[in-house]
């Protein structure tokens, strides 16, 4: 995907100054130190504008909310809903709503949902395999977007977490549905990559729906922000004609992020994930990666290989690494809110297989992208991110949006 550096650096600025809370109802008194004794209190509601243009999906404007409520001062929330929408001039309409809460329901039950329409009419596709090539001339008028295809999908899932005993180890079930509609020829010009590959046959509109099983080890010192301390997870994920799919197939993804403490205020963060898939599933489901919070996309793009243009390299199975060193620069309090200032840099790398995993050539081809990010967190939870990403694809990814990728 191009990146036009100088839109995308004053969609930062307006996000920074955006980050200020939009508006806060508490139980208590909020604490006017940055002590991490403080607890907070009842609700807080934050938010950004949420800023993009590309030369594909042109202008966008919309709006990414978090409301948290912390009850009677519950770590890192009692719970929070996330509502994001996102309009484009050439047809990008996003409305998603995710919700997550660690202690809300009895006994211990852990509930993450989410729920959204996703329209993206000049969706990347470059091929499957580790070595697509990418071939600027094939993109010239007429064929302007060969590298693209249109997608809407509805999307939903709800996962259940449960701590096994006094461990650190949960058990995790789940279950969603997705359906997602084709267009091989974006705005109706030329022809696309993916089209020359169908000989022109439109995909029927296809269903994922799905159960899954998983189990997590958490020891992090807190989840928003870690310092120290294991979250690994195992998920095995198995979408299925018998509840409504239009394919068989199992995805299992293994993710172990590990964070040491360098310093007082400096973090190694560090994240290993694996995934495989074994059957049948359609080329748009080769781009995700699965989570027990929130699904990335890859690799490619800002949740996965930054500074590699989105979706770049898709295949049933992959291998992701991403290092990051975090330095807590600055402790300040804007509008009686604990808030800091971090700095980061990162190594991100990773490699795809068309089919099946393979052990021995995981060293081998690897895509390297590399950068630094600055992260404004306003409150106990809500964090403004921006990362730069470099790499032999792209001079300088600019990537705006919240929280840590990991």
């Amino acid at each position: 995907m191009r990146t036009h550096v100088a839109a995308r650096a004053a969609a930062l600025c307006v996000a920074l100054a955006g980050a200020l809370p939009i508006g806060a109802q508490e139980r208590g008194n909020r604490p006017r130190t940055t002590s991490a004794a403080h607890v907070p209190s009842g609700w807080e509601l934050s938010g950004v504008p949420a800023l993009n243009f590309d030369a594909d999906e042109g202008y966008g404007i919309g709006a990414a909310l978090e409301l948290y409520n912390y009850g009677l001062g519950v770590l890192p929330y009692r719970f929070t809903i996330q509502p994001t929408a996102l309009l484009t001039s050439k047809g990008r309409r996003d409305l998603t709503v995710f919700f997550d809460a660690p202690v809300l329901l009895p006994r211990e039950w852990r509930v993450s949902a989410f729920v959204g329409r996703e329209q993206q009419l000049a969706q990347p596709y470059y091929g499957v395999g580790n070595a697509t090539p990418h071939d600027p001339n094939a993109e010239r008028a007429p064929n302007s977007y060969y590298y693209r295809f249109g997608r809407t999908r509805l999307r939903a899932n709800a996962d259940f977490q449960h701590r096994v005993g006094n461990s650190s180890a949960k058990v995790l079930l789940g279950g969603g549905f997705a359906r997602s509609t084709i267009d091989l020829t974006p705005f109706d010009s030329g022809t696309t990559l993916l089209a020359a590959q169908l000989g022109g046959r439109t995909p029927t509109p296809e269903r994922a729906n799905y159960l899954r099983a998983g189990l997590v080890w958490d020891t992090r010192d807190r989840e928003i922000g870690p310092n120290n301390g294991t979250w690994a997870e195992l998920l095995v994920q198995r979408v299925s004609k018998g509840l409504g799919a239009t394919e068989d197939f199992t995805r299992w993804t293994t993710t172990v992020r590990k964070y040491v403490p360098v310093a007082s205020r400096l973090t190694f963060a560090q994240r290993l994930v694996a995934q495989g898939i074994d059957g049948e599933a359609p080329f748009d489901e080769l781009t995700s990666i699965q989570s027990s919070f929130k699904q990335a996309d890859g690799l490619g793009g800002s949740s996965s290989l930054r500074g590699i243009p989105k979706d770049r390299y898709i295949g049933k199975s992959l291998l992701l690494s991403n290092s990051e060193l975090r330095w807590r620069a600055v402790d300040f309090s804007l509008f009686k809110r604990s808030s800091f200032l971090a700095l980061s840099g990162f190594a991100d790398a990773g490699r795809v297989w068309p089919d099946r995993f393979r052990v021995d050539d995981v060293l081998n081809d690897l895509h390297v992208g590399y950068g630094g990010g600055v992260r404004v967190g306003v409150g106990p939870s809500f964090i403004v991110a921006t990362d730069i990403g470099h790499s032999s694809e792209s001079q300088a990814a600019v990537y705006v949006g919240l929280g840590w990728m990991y």
